[in-house]
């Protein structure tokens, strides 16, 4: 799929790059990208505007610019590649990186800020894996898994489609329920602390500020300083925020406790889990639209 889910690309078994429209199938462009041999049949996988490709017969990876429908990059590996995996990259938009850096600038002057640091990372580096927490993201997962589905499974191929389809269209509604929800809170209260710092995604696509995390970690059994809870008390009247949320997974033993000392409302969120079998949270959908509506009824 690409980027968007728009297109679909199926590499076929004469080498040839079909580029179908995802919604109907109709054929949008073709394109002789690698020659059939005794090799094997090459592997492929498409990473933002780039498709790469691995030709087991020639040796050879390649990667095609899908805007332009042009090799741009080409390498020799010496042997005969037969498959690809994509690891990740450093995030270059507006949540992991500037949502986890960007909970210290509302106050460049506020003595909170270095201990904020330590933990702004989450220890993970530049890469945020809670993108569950942006259905549109996880559209874009669906999709991806249907077409690698599809390949391993050619004659399947429209039973997964159809299903990562229909997927879809609940994550849109999911998408457009919480927007609804979200102007139920004022703007000024739309304001998180959270167990770990966990909800960049979220905070990104519907509009809050993370102000705070109470653990400097993902660690669950790490012990935040008593400085780090003093200048999180601080952070906390300053904004005068009205809650303070804990994840399902973790003891909520000392959020409660930082809930009573600033005054704020306790509520509980999944992040790392869903909820019991057969519960609201119990699926996907579920999760989110449970960790909204305690999310709103906190702080509207």
């Amino acid at each position: 799929f690409s980027s968007d889910g728009e297109l679909l690309y199926v590499l076929g078994a004469d080498g040839v790059l079909h580029t179908l429209d995802a919604h109907d199938g109709d054929l949008v462009a073709t394109m002789d990208l690698v020659e059939p041999g005794e090799g094997g049949r090459a592997a492929m996988i498409v990473v933002g505007d780039m498709l790469y490709v691995a030709d087991p017969n020639s040796g050879h990876v390649l990667g095609v610019h899908l805007e332009h429908m042009e090799i741009e990059e080409e390498w020799h590996l010496g042997g005969a590649p037969s498959s690809l995996a994509f690891l990740g990259v450093p995030y270059s938009g507006g949540a992991p990186d500037e949502g986890h850096d960007d909970h210290d600038d509302h106050d460049d002057d506020d003595d909170h800020d270095d201990d904020h640091d330590d933990h702004a990372g989450h220890d993970h580096g530049p890469l945020d894996p809670h993108f569950w927490f942006d259905p549109n993201r996880v559209k874009l997962a669906v999709n991806d898994i249907a077409a690698r589905f599809a390949a391993l499974d050619p004659e399947g191929a429209s039973f997964y489609f159809q299903n990562a389809a229909d997927y879809g269209e609940q994550l849109d509604e999911l998408h457009s329920w919480t927007l609804e929800q979200v102007e139920l809170i004022q703007p000024e209260r739309r304001l998180l602390v959270t167990s770990h710092d966990t909800f960049a995604y979220f905070a990104d696509v519907y509009g809050f500020e993370v102000i705070g995390a109470l653990i400097p970690s993902l660690a669950p059994d790490v012990e935040p300083s008593a400085e780090h809870l003093a200048e999180l008390v601080e952070v906390i009247r300053e904004h005068n925020a009205p809650a303070v949320f804990s994840e399902t997974t973790v003891s909520g033993k000392m959020p409660q406790a930082l809930a009573r000392e600033t005054g704020a409302v306790f509520a509980q969120l999944y992040a790392d889990s869903l909820g019991e079998k057969g519960s609201a949270a119990g699926t996907y959908l579920g999760m989110v639209r449970t960790n909204v509506e305690r999310i709103v009824e906190a702080l509207k």
